[in-house]
């Protein structure tokens, strides 16, 4: 899941690709800002690194246990790409569980995780960090708070206990609002999804977003991938791909 990160763009300006500093730009847009800033700073097609083939893997998957996985323990990955000006850059993205609290547009109390995304290039780097509001019980999404714009869950759907490669469905839709209260004005809507594939031989339970604005246009998409075991245990691969604008970008660490 991600929104906003104000973090630093490896530029080709001059061939030099010298970081510069996005900090600031929060008027590129409200709506599920978080990732989509993530693009706007990025803007480069990038690839990520090689390595061997795993053995195949099992036809089924404990995609519930992942997600649960995924959201109440420590996860960090790191990951690579490579700029046009042949720069490299990486993207570290951290889930970590923090003390329970209230949803501050509706008050209702809530398990959080704290996503925080920091990309790093040229010897200079930057991060930014969401709150992710859960059900304490069912871990259903309660909302997103990136700390002054937040988005509200209109809807959820429950994972099955385990999948197939080439299973998904929806996770659950928002409201994105231009602030963090109850009265706030909806900027857009984002819809997440899960999808089961492979790539270069790992199983990766996807997390896929998709922003549209109030007129019903998609603005972004993001996809957060993570390898997944039999029993749904989070592996150590992942990859990242983010797309605005007619930019894609993707990042991994396979």
């Amino acid at each position: 899941m991600s929104r906003r990160p104000y973090l630093t763009h490896p530029s080709s300006r001059n061939g030099r690709g010298r970081p510069r500093s996005l900090l600031g730009r929060a008027g590129l847009w409200h709506c599920h800002s978080w990732f989509i800033t993530a693009v706007s700073i990025l803007l480069l097609a990038a690839c990520g690194g090689g390595g061997g083939d795993p053995p195949p893997p099992p036809t089924s998957y404990a995609v519930r246990s992942a997600w649960t996985q995924l959201l109440t323990t420590a996860h960090s990955w790191t990951l690579t790409g490579t700029a046009p000006n042949s720069q490299q850059f990486t993207i570290t993205m951290d889930f970590a569980p923090i003390p329970d609290g209230a949803f501050q547009v509706n008050g209702v109390m809530a398990r959080r995780v704290q996503e925080t995304l920091t990309i790093a290039s040229g010897g200079q780097s930057d991060s930014a960090a969401q709150t992710i509001y859960l059900d304490p019980t069912s871990l259903a999404v309660i909302g997103f708070d990136e700390g002054g714009t937040c988005s509200v869950a209109t809807s959820n759907s429950a994972l099955p206990d385990s999948a197939s490669i080439g299973s998904g469905g929806p996770l659950f839709g928002l409201s994105d609002l231009v602030g963090c209260t109850s009265t706030a004005a909806v900027g857009g809507t984002t819809a997440g999804s899960w999808l089961l594939e492979t790539v270069s031989g790992y199983a990766l339970m996807c997390w896929n977003l998709v922003s549209m604005d109030l007129a019903g246009t998609q603005v972004a998409s993001m996809s957060t991938c993570f390898e997944i075991g039999a029993d749904g245990t989070v592996g150590g691969k992942a990859r990242l791909t983010l797309s605005a604008a007619g930019v894609d970008v993707t990042a991994s660490n396979f």
